[in-house]
């Protein structure tokens, strides 16, 4: 590298490789590896060679004004600063990879799931729990570093990230946006109406669900949605319900629902929206989310209780799976056990210890329902004392047995 002491690059490499435990590599112009210092480093088993993906990351192109933060689509994480002598390209430090935060198994198999890739789970998953965590933050003032070492020019941080975010959006955004809104004017093809979409999740804030599904209705017939995948209907069509079941969390909260309650159920709907295949099922799904969503609100608005006994509620409904006492939920609400158990009578109907039991077995109902968890698991699970006693609390709140409405759900 005639403008560059090759010795130099190679010490920051090595430094900056023992400093930070990620992988440092030098490469010429041409994409050939000069040097690396990657002790402790595993490569991506779903790479054949380093180099190729090394090769990958440089562009001659990108600035050399600022170090480059770059994640791949297997969510690995690299800073590339390139080399430029005079107005020479001269080639790149790479250092990486990292990763954000650690990736937990499960997310690993959705990821290879996604992207089809065959290959032993377990190497992908060591290979990922291998991989050093580090904050944007972090990679992006290791990247300055490295870049005042070569040039001597002090750069901000924020500076540096927001570059970085200007030149992702210009990789994505790579149609004119003002040309699509031109497009759809001469062709009077517009979306649907704000005011409609307002009083639609309006309804849901106010948990009416006649006035809500008229309003879907109308928009349904009457307007157009847009298009969020140019090559899917269907990932179009799940894309738009995301979106909506997302809006309406939004509203069933502001109506009231309790907020574990309101993203749970979100969860449940985006988890089963991503095994329909069929489009016409996408839409039932969005109109019966939307539903369960007023319905829950209208529940809630009814049964309107004081701070106490809500806040009391919402631990047991987030605490569901745990021995739940008295004295934690007195200590809660800063109440004596006495004074919570009489003022929860008188407000809900129901003593503290049968709303908690009525609780655990809606909970038990869902995973009979939903899951291939055994009695005896489910009992552990909700923390009763033995199968027995589980049995008959069960009972007592659906008039069957477990095993009976295991097999008869509906009933």
């Amino acid at each position: 590298m005639p403008y560059l002491n090759r010795d130099h690059l190679e010490y920051i490499c090595r430094n900056m490789n023992e400093t930070l435990k990620i992988p440092f590599f030098l490469l010429d112009s041409k994409g050939e590896l000069l040097f690396e210092s990657s002790s402790g480093y595993r490569q991506n088993p779903l790479y054949h060679a380093k180099i190729d993906y090394l090769r990958q990351l440089m562009r001659n192109d990108d600035s050399s004004e600022y170090p480059i933060i770059k994640s791949t689509k297997l969510l690995e994480n690299y800073l590339i600063v390139n080399l430029q002598g005079g107005d020479t390209f001269q080639g790149s430090i790479i250092g990486g990879p990292s990763v954000f935060t650690n990736y937990s198994e499960d997310m690993i198999r959705r990821m290879n799931h996604d992207l089809g890739l065959f290959i032993d789970q377990e190497f992908i998953i060591l290979y990922y729990q291998s991989l050093p965590v580090m904050k944007l933050h972090d990679l992006t003032r290791a990247g300055i570093l490295v870049h005042y070492m070569i040039y001597h020019q002090i750069l901000d941080t924020e500076y540096v990230i927001k570059q970085n975010q200007i030149m992702e959006d210009q990789e994505v955004l790579t149609e004119n946006p003002d040309l699509e809104i031109s497009l759809r004017r001469q062709n009077t093809k517009f979306h649907h109406d704000y005011l409609i979409e307002k009083k639609l999740f309006g309804a849901i804030t106010k948990g009416k669900k006649e006035e809500l599904l008229n309003y879907l209705n109308i928009a349904n017939e009457e307007f157009e949605y847009g298009v969020l995948s140019k090559n899917s209907q269907l990932r179009s069509e799940k894309n738009l319900t995301i979106s909506g079941i997302t809006l309406a969390t939004r509203a069933a909260m502001e109506g009231g629902l309790y907020p574990e309650i309101a993203y749970s159920l979100s969860d449940l709907y985006i988890q089963r929206l991503e095994e329909l295949q069929d489009i016409h099922e996408v839409k039932k799904l969005m109109e019966k989310a939307f539903g369960d969503f007023a319905e829950r609100v209208h529940t809630s608005q009814i049964e309107q209780y004081s701070k106490p006994i809500s806040l009391c509620q919402n631990f047991i409904f987030n605490h569901v799976y745990e021995n739940i006492t008295l004295s934690q939920l007195s200590e809660l609400v800063q109440l004596t056990p006495n004074y919570l158990s009489s003022l929860f009578k008188k407000e809900t109907q129901v003593s503290l210890s049968e709303y908690i039991q009525k609780v655990k077995i809606d909970e038990a109902k869902n995973l009979l329902t939903l899951t291939s968890y055994s009695l005896s698991e489910i009992c552990t699970l909700l923390n009763f004392t033995d199968q027995s006693y589980f049995i008959k609390v069960f009972k007592k709140f659906t008039g069957v047995t477990p095993k009976h409405f295991k097999d008869n759900p509906v009933n």
